[in-house]
């Protein structure tokens, strides 16, 4: 049973900020002085009861399911505006749990051939006869055209949107719309990943990289590659992409204009291309090797390597920067943001569940959100100039798709902290998402150490 890897809709998936350019003002903001909750879910593959671990050391929580889980085949990802995380059983059926009350939904949704989650926490199940059904919390909607075939990939969109693509040797690409006629097109044969939201699919089809837009297949791009490309994956916001080669160095392509913007030198020839919730660091597995190398992106080089199993869940790195292998039977955390990557927890004869990193704690866990500084009012809207505006800002997102930014200051603000979005100024600004202002440097500093997420430090032009 086909099924996409794990994606878990917090809306806090965050890059590395541009440089700052001229900032405009912002009005009046506060910024929670506690990181967000962070935690990882065990899930017995064997069935049984799911537990909760503390991130970085891995220390059980004080916290356990009412009920047990059937044996479980994969983690689809979570929907935590709903509280609800979704499994797909041995049998094939999609099962939610609850993590408020601790205990499995009665509610199954029949999946038999393949399910995906979108980005919104949408559900998307394909059954045997290649019915496609969406689940919005939960439910149930099918949409009036089937699948022409079996999806070896599914990918989640904007607008209860789904992109499938088919198995065999010529595939095909398929978009579904509430609504809207059924969209088709050839692709070929490769690895293929989609941006967070379906707006493009990429295709790594060995001499080339295929970029096309589900909306309109026949305004696709194809960009050469030397060296046989075996893998692609975009970054977070989506401006970037990675692709992986047989032969030679990581290449860095801009998503917009198609150029290629770097190389990244690996240790041999690349496999699979994984990436982290923030786009900060890439997940590289060397071709037939049970191991990963971990790239840094913001100096695009090779910062470790690390012996694990690669898989579905796992290697992954939470929100909290912390990278989980899985070794030996075992699993082990290394915290990324301490020099040398120490190894900060490890577990026993944990290797063979499922895991599944969450922006989540149970409520009792939760440490008290308080103001850190905030400045009156700035005058002027969003997008205003800087004008008087005084204090230091923390900017945690720049990107070119206004939905996406939108919807992270949303779910920004339902984690306590105050956040809004700043339209672009010019074509080459994107669209920044912000929290302060802080009255000096130090304490914006201090607040973006607890966020536990990439930001960058400004000061308005006054």
């Amino acid at each position: 049973m086909p099924i996409r890897p794990l994606r878990v809709w917090a809306g806090v998936i965050l890059i590395l900020a541009c440089s700052p350019g001229s900032q405009p003002s912002v009005a009046r903001l506060s910024v929670a002085s506690a990181p967000p909750p962070s935690s990882l879910l065990r899930l017995p593959a064997a069935g049984g009861k799911a537990t909760l671990h503390h991130l970085p050391d891995l220390r059980r929580w004080d916290w356990e399911a009412a009920d047990t889980l059937p044996p479980l085949q994969a983690a689809l990802g979570a929907d935590l505006a709903s509280g609800l995380v979704y499994l797909v059983s041995r049998k094939g059926e999609v099962v939610s749990f609850d993590l408020q009350t601790a205990r499995t939904r009665r509610d199954r949704f029949p999946g038999g051939s393949s399910a995906t989650l979108g980005p919104d926490g949408t559900l998307y199940t394909v059954n045997d006869s290649l019915v496609v059904t969406q689940y919005l919390r939960r439910t149930p909607r099918r949409f009036p055209s089937r699948l022409p075939a079996r999806p070896r990939d599914l990918f989640g969109g904007r607008s209860s949107s789904l992109v499938a693509i088919s198995t065999g040797g010529a595939s095909e690409l398929t978009l579904l719309r509430p609504g809207e006629e059924t969209v088709t097109a050839s692709l070929p044969s490769g690895d293929a990943t989609a941006t967070l939201w379906g707006d493009l699919v990429a295709v790594a089809a060995d001499s080339s990289v295929l970029i096309m837009d589900p909306r309109a297949p026949d305004r696709s791009t194809e960009i050469r590659i030397s060296g046989h490309a075996r893998a692609v994956v975009f970054s977070p916001s989506g401006h970037r992409f990675y692709v992986a080669r047989r032969e030679g160095p990581l290449q860095v392509f801009n998503r917009f204009s198609g150029e290629r913007i770097g190389d990244i030198d690996l240790p041999g020839p690349a496999g699979a291309l994984r990436m982290d919730p923030f786009g900060r660091w890439l997940m590289v597995h060397p071709a037939g090797q049970d191991s990963v190398w971990l790239v840094n992106l913001a100096a695009n080089r090779v910062a470790g390597s690390f012996a694990t199993e690669w898989s579905q869940d796992i290697p992954a790195i939470t929100n909290q920067e912390v990278l989980i292998l899985r070794a030996g039977g075992g699993l082990t955390a290394h915290d990324l943001a301490r020099p040398g990557f120490p190894r900060s927890g490890a577990l026993a004869g944990a290797g063979r569940d499922i895991w599944l990193p969450l922006e989540w704690a149970p409520a009792s866990e939760r440490p008290d959100l308080q103001e850190v500084a905030a400045t009156e009012p700035a005058t002027g809207g969003e997008g205003a100039s800087s004008g008087g505006a005084e204090g230091v800002f923390l900017q945690v997102s720049s990107s070119q798709n206004p939905e996406w930014s939108r919807q992270l200051a949303r779910q920004l603000e339902q984690q306590g902290l105050s956040a809004r979005v700043v339209n672009p100024r010019t074509e080459e600004e994107g669209y920044r998402v912000v929290l302060g202002p802080f009255p000096t440097r130090e304490i914006a500093e201090s607040a973006g150490r607890r966020l536990g997420r990439p930001f960058f430090v400004y000061q308005p032009d006054r």
